[in-house]
């Protein structure tokens, strides 16, 4: 760009018959917008000049891949990595296509026609199991029983397990830890602390259930109260939990929980 701005552009001097300070807002409107225009092309040449690369100017590097339509040039392809190792899987004229290494042709390429062999493959918590030409059994288990139904059709029944029977609470009013001396924040599910299932116990004060995981909201008195972060600690076996915060004497707490019958 052709530093047009080394043009300086005479000004009135405060001596010569006009107001300096006045007359000469037009021209310094004009040399701003001179530097504004100037500091463009300046950015803009340095766009291009980065972007011709090696090629001399932008032109021939852009004729070396593209047609005058601005269509890729076939010679540019053919002149790229064109390996099927270097290409990622996609979709062409609608169909799905993906990479295959020379290993996995060859195992596909063993493949009988109309094959119906398969093999099946069992993770247990320490070990996988894979099954190949054996035979597989699958046994029934106090809980689950198979029924072959068709050829080609197998279902499963499912019974309720004897260890997973318990009973439902709800609505309880907990007792305090220490009735002679509460201090609102330790409780036992009942009088005789009935043990729960680990995970049911479900604490409400104030009509606002609490949390074991995170702590909770809970206003005091009314909803225009003080309102508190509150959580709980639960003992499944013993029967107890605790508050983090000591409640108001006033607060209203209910707890639901589940008693195992076994």
């Amino acid at each position: 760009m052709p530093r047009i701005d080394s043009i300086t552009p005479v000004q009135y001097n405060s001596l010569w018959p006009y107001h300096h300070q006045y007359d000469n807002l037009p021209l310094q409107h004009i040399l701003a917008r001179q530097t504004l225009i100037n500091l463009a092309v300046d950015q803009n040449t340095e766009v291009l000049e980065e972007a011709k690369g090696s090629a001399g100017t932008l032109s021939n590097r852009l004729a070396q891949t593209t047609e005058e339509s601005g269509e890729l040039k076939s010679i540019a392809v053919d002149a790229s990595l064109h390996n099927i190792g270097a290409h990622t899987d996609g979709s062409y004229g609608g169909t799905d296509y993906v990479r295959m290494t020379q290993s996995e042709r060859d195992k596909l390429a063993l493949v009988s026609d109309e094959a119906s062999a398969i093999q099946i493959q069992f993770e247990t918590i320490s070990d996988i199991v894979l099954f190949t030409d054996d035979l597989v059994v699958i046994a029934d288990s106090p809980t689950v029983s198979w029924n072959v139904e068709s050829p080609s059709v197998v279902t499963a029944n499912f019974a309720f397990p004897v260890s997973a029977a318990h009973e439902h609470t709800y609505d309880a009013i907990p007792v305090h830890a220490n009735i002679s001396s509460p201090d609102y924040i330790n409780y036992k599910t009942t009088s005789t602390s009935t043990a729960f299932v680990t995970g049911s116990l479900r604490v409400y004060i104030n009509g606002i259930r609490i949390s074991e995981s995170d702590t909770t909201l809970v206003y005091s008195g009314s909803p225009s109260g003080t309102w508190t972060a509150t959580s709980f600690t639960g003992d499944a076996v013993n029967g107890t939990f605790a508050l983090n915060r000591a409640i108001d004497s006033g607060d209203t707490i209910i707890i639901d929980f589940d008693r195992s019958l076994t």
